[in-house]
């Protein structure tokens, strides 16, 4: 047994503390029973929080597994460090969705999904190629879907599993605009990415909203660097891309990647 608090009390988002408890148990368990014990899935801010807390215990290895090397989603399987990483099987499954597909977007498919009942930390990466879309799931669930996921949007669809030997990330589809700012501040940079004021940026800061880099923040002043991904609930995820040259009246040349 150990004190969970120690391991938690540096963790501010109250969501984070819960899923990290969940993660200690787990450790806990693995200890005790000298057992292999998988996670649901984590984003990369979550990931980097469990790694901190996986570290300090010397009698356990740790791997993730999100079904392809460049996945942002992935669990993470724990087993007692004497088993080599090669002998535990992966806990994800890969399921191929197709149909008439042109229409229909991330969300769709991930709303359809929800609706069969399903928590989002059982649901991986969803990834949109031409002719069809990669839904990875943790194995447990697999049958569950294939059985009853019939629609996304409002199109009928055929799912099927797949493995995922040759697959390859795709593309993502974004689109780039150009825009000048006054500064790197989040606010400024919502109401420039997002074409909303800077009071409704703010609030939606302050009603923890918005992520910077999957992580929530608070402060409207916090300063931006290039390559940091910023999501807001509702309005959909960009990446601050570049940032270029001052122009004459001081103010930032900003390249924001809105992905589709």
């Amino acid at each position: 047994m150990f004190d969970k608090d120690t391991y938690l009390k540096h963790i501010i988002d109250n969501e984070v503390v819960f899923k990290m408890r969940r993660l200690l148990d787990h450790i806990q368990s693995s200890l005790k029973n000298h057992s292999i014990i998988e996670t649901d899935f984590f984003d990369p801010y979550e990931r980097r929080i469990a790694e901190s807390i996986l570290n300090r215990f010397q009698d356990i290895s740790y791997k993730f597994d999100g079904g392809l090397e460049e996945s942002e989603r992935k669990c993470i399987v724990i087993y007692p460090e004497y088993i080599s990483e090669q002998e535990i099987p992966s806990v994800v499954a890969y399921l191929r969705v197709e149909g008439i597909l042109d229409n229909l977007s991330h969300k769709d498919y991930l709303g359809a999904v929800l609706g069969l009942g399903i928590t989002r930390d059982k649901i991986g990466d969803i990834l949109l190629y031409d002719d069809f879309t990669l839904i990875i799931v943790k194995k447990e669930i697999k049958d569950y879907i294939m059985m009853n996921f019939e629609k996304a949007g409002n199109q009928n669809i055929r799912i099927s599993e797949i493995k995922g030997d040759e697959l390859q990330y795709p593309e993502l589809s974004f689109i780039e605009v150009s825009k000048f700012v006054s500064s790197l501040r989040l606010d400024v940079y919502l109401s420039a990415a997002y074409n909303i004021s800077r009071s409704e940026s703010r609030a939606l800061i302050k009603s923890e909203n918005v992520k910077v880099n999957w992580g929530k923040t608070s402060k409207a002043d916090y300063t931006l660097e290039a390559g940091d991904v910023i999501s807001v609930r509702g309005k959909g995820r960009t990446v601050l891309h570049e940032i270029g040259a001052i122009s004459k009246k001081g103010r930032l040349n900003l390249k924001i990647r809105k992905l589709v």
